[in-house]
């Protein structure tokens, strides 16, 4: 683990990290994707983030492509950038990155740059997301950008009468001690960095802020009832009852409504993180042509309005809007520029103080 820790720190400390929504939009010459159009190779590897390669529409895409789908799913960036650096590189072809992993995987030389003119959905792409900072170096486009979102505060309405507007309802003093659950993450430190120690860049905090942060955080410890790795977990402890409250995804939201339960999310007072997450084609990717063919489909405003369905995650193509309508198109801030840049998306620190720090300081949180 320690050694892992050290190549992520390696993998970023050779750059600055940028903010979401602005680096150079000129375009990339020298990279040349496959042929698109032609048969693909009849498979496709994918790590990602649960929902984004569920059953209704990933069956539509492997009968139009021929591609057969296997998708492993990670619940942390870690895990999802080592399982992706496995194998030398080569076990899978896509990854679902967001910010925080993103520019470790350009770094570290694990992923490709993307051929933008082979690309069908690219030039429909919000135009804060055509060339972000988070995938974009260089003039060189090595994701593609596909949802993004906030991290919300997730109850059950029917045992919190009172819906909540503060980020201190899962703080010591909440009245709903014990039933309580947020994630199992290090980049969780830029919530209450962000929200209760007033740092505008949440991601980039001194060690005076960070150690703040870490004993906010141990005080915290003992009124959770656990911590979650994968969105199933957090689901499983709302079902059950150990949960009543917790920071979470619209993807459990969605979820836990399809399921029956009277659930409800806010966006509390003290301001949010969230993520803004890309395809990002491996360098060794053994089938080009259906990772092509799949960010494609994907990115399409059909599929995007199917993907959204499922998670409750705003899509970065525009032109979803016709699919889904102008209220809906509203509600998910498809077009809503001032919106997206209010989140304060998922990076990887670097300076101050870095990952490392942050992830013993969460070691020492979690006992």
């Amino acid at each position: 683990m320690k050694q892992l820790l050290a190549l992520l720190v390696t993998c970023v400390a050779a750059g600055t990290l940028v903010a979401c929504g602005g680096s150079s939009s000129s375009s990339d010459k020298s990279a040349t994707g496959p042929a698109t159009n032609a048969k693909g190779e009849g498979k496709l590897n994918m790590v990602v983030w649960e929902g984004y390669a569920d059953p209704s529409f990933v069956k539509g895409f492997e009968q139009q492509s021929g591609c057969q789908v296997n998708a492993v799913p990670a619940g942390t960036s870690d895990e999802m950038f080592t399982k992706f650096r496995s194998g030398g590189g080569g076990q899978y072809d896509l990854a679902s990155f967001s910010g925080d992993a993103s520019v470790r995987a350009i770094k570290s030389g694990a992923v490709a740059p993307l051929d933008t003119s082979k690309l069908t959905n690219f030039s429909a792409l919000a135009p804060q997301l055509q060339s972000p900072g988070f995938n974009t170096e260089g003039g060189k486009h090595y994701g593609l950008s596909f949802t993004w979102g906030a991290n919300v505060l997730i109850y059950n309405a029917d045992k919190v009468k009172q819906p909540p507007t503060s980020w201190n309802a899962l703080y010591a003093g909440s009245p709903y001690a014990g039933k309580i659950t947020v994630p199992d993450n290090p980049i969780q430190i830029a919530d209450p960095a962000l929200q209760f120690f007033s740092q505008s860049n949440p991601y980039a905090i001194s060690q005076q802020t960070l150690n703040q942060v870490t004993s906010k955080l141990k005080q915290q410890r003992p009124i959770v009832r656990k911590y979650w790795v994968l969105a199933s977990d957090f689901e499983q402890l709302f079902k059950s009852g150990d949960a009543v409250i917790g920071a979470g995804w619209p993807l459990m939201t969605n979820d836990l409504k399809r399921a029956g339960m009277n659930v409800k999310e806010v966006l509390p007072k003290e301001g949010v993180t969230g993520w803004s997450d890309s395809w990002m084609l491996s360098k060794n990717a053994k089938h080009p042509i259906c990772a092509y063919k799949y960010m494609n489909y994907v990115t399409s405003p059909a599929t995007q309005a199917k993907v959204a369905d499922v998670t409750g995650y705003s899509p970065a193509n525009t032109k979803t809007c016709a699919v889904v309508g102008a209220t809906r198109c509203n509600d998910l801030h498809i077009t809503d520029a001032k919106y997206y840049d209010t989140i304060k998306y998922w990076q990887t620190p670097v300076r101050p103080t870095n990952y490392r720090q942050w992830t013993d300081a969460w070691a020492t949180v979690k006992g």
